[in-house]
Formats: C-alpha cells, sequence, structure tokens
C-alpha cells in the first residue's frame, strides 16, 4: 500500500499548485462570482472551478480511486482509497480579499475510515503542508513538530464557528469564555485547515471546533497527527471524521482543555 500512497502523494504535490495558482489569478478578479448556499455559508464561481480540475486529475490518473468533495458529492470507487476533497478552504475569507485560504486533498483508507495521505496548499501564503501516515508531517520540505507547551496560560488556541451558529450562539460563547480566561489567546483564521496545520507547525497549542465537515479535518488532521498532536472529538472519544467536532492539541495540553470543556459540552449534529 505504501507505493500507492506515494504515488498519490508525489503527483498531487506537483499538481496542488496549478490550482493554487488559479485560485490566486482569480483572487484578483474584480467581478467574483458569489453565491449564498445557506446563512453564512458561500460558494464562489473559484470553489467550483478548483473542484472541477481536482476531480478531473483524480479521474484521468487514480480512475478506480472514489471521492467526497464539498461542492460536488461523492463517487465510489474500487481501488480501497476515497480521495476527501475540500477545493477551496476558506470561501468567506477569499470572498472578502483575505489570503487565508487553502485546497486540501485527503486519500481515505475505505476500510478503516481513516486519511492516509493529507495535502493543503495555501496559495498567497507560498505554503504547502503535506503528510502520509506514519512518515512525519512536513511545510514544504521542512520537517514540523507541534509545540510543548504545558500550561494553558502560557498556549494559545484558535477556533471556528460552525455556519448554524445561531442554534448554538450561547454555548459557543461558554466555551470560547472558558479558554479566554485561562490562555493566554484565542485566534480565529476562517479556515479549518490553516487552523489544523499552524498547530502541526507549533503555531498554536490548540483548536476546537463544532459542525465541521470531512472535507475540513481529513487532510490538515492527518497532518497534525503526524507532527505529534492529538485528536479526539470535544469530549474525549476518538477522533472521527464523520462526528462534527474536534479537539486538537498538542498531546500534553489535551487533558486539561478536556477538563475546561467538561460539563460544558453539546452534541448537535451539524
Amino acid at each position: 500500500m505504501e507505493s500507492e500512497l506515494i504515488s498519490r502523494s508525489h503527483h498531487f504535490l506537483n499538481f496542488l499548485p496549478l490550482v493554487g495558482n488559479m485560485l490566486a489569478t482569480k483572487h484578483e478578479t474584480e467581478y467574483l462570482q458569489i453565491k449564498e448556499k445557506a446563512l453564512y455559508d458561500l460558494v464562489t464561481e473559484a470553489d467550483l472551478a478548483a473542484e472541477k480540475m481536482v476531480l478531473d486529475e483524480i479521474q484521468k490518473y487514480f480512475p478506480n480511486d472514489g471521492f467526497l468533495s464539498e461542492e460536488f458529492g461523492e463517487k465510489i470507487g474500487e481501488s480501497g482509497f476515497r480521495w476527501v476533497i475540500d477545493p477551496l478552504d476558506g470561501t468567506t475569507n477569499y470572498a472578502q480579499g483575505l489570503p487565508l485560504y487553502g485546497v486540501s486533498v485527503a486519500v481515505e483508507h475505505e476500510e478503516t475510515k481513516q486519511p492516509v495521505v493529507g495535502m493543503v496548499f495555501f496559495p498567497e501564503l507560498k505554503t504547502f503542508y503535506h503528510a502520509i501516515k506514519g512518515k512525519g508531517a512536513y511545510r514544504d520540505k521542512t520537517l514540523i513538530h507541534v509545540s510543548k507547551k504545558n500550561q494553558l496560560k502560557d498556549s494559545l488556541f484558535v477556533t471556528g464557528f460552525p455556519y448554524d451558529r445561531n442554534k448554538s450562539i450561547d454555548t459557543l460563547m461558554t466555551y470560547y469564555k472558558s479558554i479566554l480566561q485561562k490562555s493566554r489567546g484565542i485566534r480565529r483564521t476562517g479556515a479549518a485547515t490553516l487552523d489544523l496545520c499552524w498547530l502541526a507547525d507549533g503555531k498554536f497549542d490548540g483548536y476546537y471546533e463544532i459542525g465541521l465537515k470531512p472535507w475540513d479535518m481529513a487532510a490538515a488532521g492527518l497532518i497534525a497527527q503526524e507532527a505529534g498532536g492529538k485528536l479526539t472529538t470535544m469530549d474525549g472519544n476518538d477522533f472521527d471524521l464523520y462526528i462534527p467536532s474536534l479537539l486538537a492539541t498538542n498531546g500534553i495540553l489535551h487533558d486539561l482543555l478536556l477538563n475546561v470543556f467538561e460539563g460544558h459540552i453539546i452534541r448537535e449534529v451539524y
């Protein structure tokens, strides 16, 4: 299986910058077409163009693989591998002209439902994060590791909010307050993949969010794990792409954060 993972990884390490260049070029367009899928949930012409590029490449070079993509849905494959694709993570940032967005692809082992290859390219940050299961995590060609912070008061955290956040605004603010009172601070980048990659790179010490989708977590979640991070649900259960709750830390802080969240966890499924 290792050779199959390496071949997919190498192919898309070369291909994703082409998708990124397209996104960066469209980002300069004065009249970018934007649609609202739901309240706060946007899709742009660039999302659709990027997803088509990725799917066309998969079907040309790995036609027996399945895929799960944010905009085009699902295809059942025959190879035992499934691609999980977010063509433009950080669409609201992108629509606002901010550079904090990326294109994310992962390969999931269909039997275990676990990501085994993860790649996220941030075009305007000119940074590529990638990992193969068991092989470590990289920023471009540099091996990366999570931080070694061991106290909440010295740690910087990051979070995001679900699109239908009005359903749970009070609980979201409870989470926010409970961490903010005990830490160096909380940031919000607006892109889950960037949050997880910067956790993997030691820039953040912990990340939590509810309302996530598999394509938000698959690639960057593997990168964080391969960098030494620990991932669970927010109530401490095993990490699962198909459960919309995530707590990711440097590992050292994990139990401390679980203790902070205890008693406040909600279990709405988004």
